[in-house]
Order: C-alpha cells, then structure tokens, then sequence
C-alpha cells in the first residue's frame, strides 16, 4: 500500500516538529549548565578556610591527658603542656585549669578554693611562667 502525499507530509511536520523539541531542549540545558559553571569554583581554587568547613577532626579520649576537679573533667590534647602542668603543684595546676579551660574568674575561683583572689592571681600568674619556662626547656 502506498502512503498518500497528505499523509508523508504529516509524518515529516511530526518528524520536523520532534526534531525541534529536542533541539531547543538541548540548547536549554547547555544554557542551564553554562548559568551553573559560573556560579560553580574548583576544590583546587577554593580556599582553606572553605575546605575546613567540609572536614573534620575526630577527638578521642584516649588522645588527651584527663585533669578531674570539682567535678569537671578537663581534656589536655598537647602532650608537653599536660607534663608541664602535672609538675606544678595541685593549687596552682587547678587555678590554671579553672582559668583557662573553665574561663572562670579570679573572682569565682577563689571563692570557689576559699581564699583571696590576689592569692589566685599570684598562683595564675607564677603557674603560668612555670609551664611557659617548661615547655620551652622540653621544646624540641
């Protein structure tokens, strides 16, 4: 049987008409990849601060030397200041530890020790030249 000439012509507009639909799609999406890859930066150009965001850093305990007072559990990471404060003496290892690690106050660690606060800054402050003193004898 033989296709009339109404018939071929319908069959080439559909042919034409799918033709043009997916040409125009294919221009749409390498237009919408083109409005992407300007919005879009390599990992190689990023900066570190923007990588950091993406990365993470396990903790563990096993990694820190455990300070335990008043019921606080502080955590030392760095193995030569946890030695330097393991040297000083009880008093002023826990006012340090309060101060630094706790962020309290003179104010409020002395009365939490019962004592002066010019007595926990003298102990702050001559706790704290002994571990800076350490550190730099012990530094490698």
């Amino acid at each position: 049987m033989k296709q009339s000439s109404y018939q071929t012509t319908i069959e080439n507009q559909f042919d034409y008409i799918c033709k043009r639909g997916m040409e125009d799609e294919r221009k749409d999406y390498f237009k919408h990849l083109s409005r992407i890859s300007k919005q879009e930066i390599s990992f190689s150009d990023t900066g570190d601060h923007l990588l950091n965001q993406f990365s993470t850093i396990d903790h563990y305990d096993t990694d820190m030397q455990i300070f335990t007072l008043y019921d606080f559990n502080i955590g030392v990471e760095n193995d030569l200041l946890s030695e330097a404060l393991q040297n000083l003496t009880g008093k002023k290892r826990n006012i340090i530890l309060l101060y630094y690690f706790i962020e309290m106050s003179d104010t409020e660690i002395a009365e939490l020790l019962k004592v002066n606060r010019s007595t926990v800054y003298r102990h702050r402050i001559s706790g704290l030249a002994f571990v800076k003193k350490f550190m730099k004898e012990h530094a490698e």
